[in-house]
């Protein structure tokens, strides 16, 4: 026989709070559960209480391992995918935005501190975009200054947009 009524009974308490007294149920009915099964495991031989401690040893350092040698689930970089990589050739810096998603981008445009501009139409995986301040365009087709210092750099693509610099700070 069970407790359970045929048809749930309207309650007119907030859900919030018929959650949190849920929690609270299930929290206190797992907790019980644990010291039964502790009250049990103090009865047993010794031999068992060695048994259980070398499985539970195992599993907590397996679980440790796993988590030290896997560390990618965290987020890393930007929804498009966009690596800045930052090289000097003859003391003359060379920029590269890597495509290191999975799709192509379209209509690219990199903004360098907000008023210089290099463009592509497309971008496919594992390709990238190299330029350097002579590259740039600024507004009404002007040139960037060759010792232009870039502290500002943000990728715009047809797919969304990202910050790879600000501050002169990589991101």
């Amino acid at each position: 026989m069970t407790a359970e009524r045929a048809k749930p009974v309207a309650s007119t308490r907030p859900i919030a709070k018929r959650m949190e007294e849920m929690v609270a149920d299930h929290g206190l009915n797992a907790l019980s559960i644990a010291r039964e099964t502790w009250d049990e495991l103090r009865g047993t031989d010794r031999h068992l209480k060695t048994k259980a401690l070398i499985v539970g040893a195992w599993v907590a350092l397996s679980v440790t391992s796993l988590v030290v040698a896997c560390p990618g689930s965290i987020q890393k970089g930007n929804t498009l995918g966009a690596e800045l990589v930052i090289a000097s050739v003859a003391d003359h810096p060379v920029y590269m935005v890597k495509n290191d998603g999975r799709q192509p981008w379209k209509d690219v445009i990199v903004v360098v501190n907000g008023q210089f501009r290099a463009a592509i139409a497309t971008v496919q995986p594992g390709n990238n975009i190299t330029f350097g301040p002579k590259q740039l365009l600024g507004d009404n087709g002007q040139l960037a200054p060759e010792d232009l210092q870039i502290s500002e750099l943000e990728l715009r693509t047809s797919e969304g947009r990202t910050t790879l610099m600000a501050s002169g700070v990589p991101q």
